[in-house]
């Protein structure tokens, strides 16, 4: 089992917001070595996967460096990475087999995005003993290959079970938490077969003001021409299709606005939650409205029921009256001007709602949602 060492000559990627791939940096290899220099150094962690080559990337930032306190950690890893190590996808899989975890004490959140999620992870940062890693971004790209190459389950499940592990492979006192990307929500019903004594988190919000927080996030206040703003709504269906399998099963025409889109992506998630609790699965949910109205008592009980509370709550609270996302380009205080749906676009998502099958209110709510 053989790991390849890289120095990094320069660093290549366009977007922070970018698939991560090898090809991100420029690389001079510098040595091979035995996979102890992975396992065993807790700066080391998994980065990408590349399924055309097969090979699994990972970084070593600095030591310095605690990435449960960051609210992107693919981002972090990108911008602190002092060296590059690669394996196989066999290595990595052999690896994993020398990494143990308690189930019952790994915690995954699942979200629709823009609504409270990356809060969430942050206040598990504050527990003494949790070890949180917010959107590592190995999860999204199984899902792309789950989508592009169902015959291949078997592989993709055991990639993953090696993913989480080595997602784990450093010891915590008290608890893994993995806050995903709203899209690795469609590897839920494996993860739960994997790890079938993890708790599962669902955070969610009103599909009207998601809509609208995606909308000032990602482009701004929506003053652009109908060009822009088509060619924004191409690059988005282009990005969201081997993502979410409601955009990727859209015949090419006609042209889908961002109301068709974004309502499809939302009734996905939400439908993804249901049939997992349809499933059986004990899965909690969270409204963005709970975090507004009544945090602390919400922090408290998200906390509980995944058994991290802790006895001193002071550094949790804190988290509270901050910005989660501070110091990002999506954080509460960036300059962007605030979208507001048009009524075409209401007229649109209700339109959806109206012949879904269960889910007609953008209020709805999920199943096993948190009650005050």
């Amino acid at each position: 089992m053989e790991v390849i060492i890289y120095k990094i000559v320069e660093k290549l990627r366009d977007s922070m917001f970018a698939i991560p791939h090898l090809s991100d940096f420029g690389l001079e290899e510098t040595s091979r070595t035995g996979i102890d220099a992975i396992l065993g150094n807790d700066s080391v962690t998994l980065y990408s996967l590349d399924f055309d080559t097969e090979t699994a990337v990972f970084v070593e930032t600095p030591a310095e460096t605690d990435l449960s306190q960051v609210p992107f950690m693919f981002i972090t890893q990108y911008d602190e990475a002092l060296r590059v190590m690669t394996v196989s996808f066999n290595t990595l899989v052999q690896m994993a087999e020398r990494v143990s975890i308690d189930q019952d004490r790994l915690v995954f959140i699942h979200s629709t995005g823009r609504c409270g999620s990356t809060l969430a992870s942050q206040l598990f940062a504050q527990v003494p003993g949790v070890i949180n890693l917010s959107e590592p971004f190995v999860l999204p790209q199984l899902v792309i290959e789950k989508n592009s190459h169902p015959a291949k389950k078997a592989e993709q499940m055991a990639l993953l079970k090696a993913t989480v592990l080595l997602l784990c492979k450093t010891a915590a006192d008290r608890a893994w938490v993995i806050k995903e990307h709203s899209y690795a929500l469609e590897l839920t019903g494996w993860l739960h077969e994997l790890f079938p004594e993890a708790k599962h988190l669902f955070l969610y919000r009103n599909a009207e003001t998601w809509m609208q927080s995606c909308l000032t996030a990602y482009f701004g206040g929506g003053e652009m021409s109908a060009d822009e703003l088509r060619g924004h709504e191409i690059g988005y269906r282009g990005y969201k299709e081997v993502l979410i399998p409601a955009i990727g099963q859209l015949p090419p025409e006609p042209h889908r606005t961002f109301a068709e889109l974004m309502t499809l992506e939302w009734l996905n998630y939400m439908e993804r939650h249901a049939q997992y609790c349809d499933m059986g699965m004990e899965m909690l949910a969270i409204r963005y409205r709970d975090w507004k109205q009544e945090p602390q008592k919400t922090a408290e009980a998200m906390l509980a029921y995944c058994n991290c509370r802790p006895a001193d709550m002071t550094d949790v609270v804190a988290v509270l009256d901050k910005d989660s996302q501070a110091g990002t380009v999506l954080a509460q205080d960036s300059d962007k001007k605030r979208w507001i749906l048009s009524d075409l676009q209401r007229e649109t998502m209700g339109r959806y709602l109206a012949n879904h099958k269960f889910i007609h209110s953008a209020d709805y709510e999920a199943p096993n949602t948190l009650k005050s």
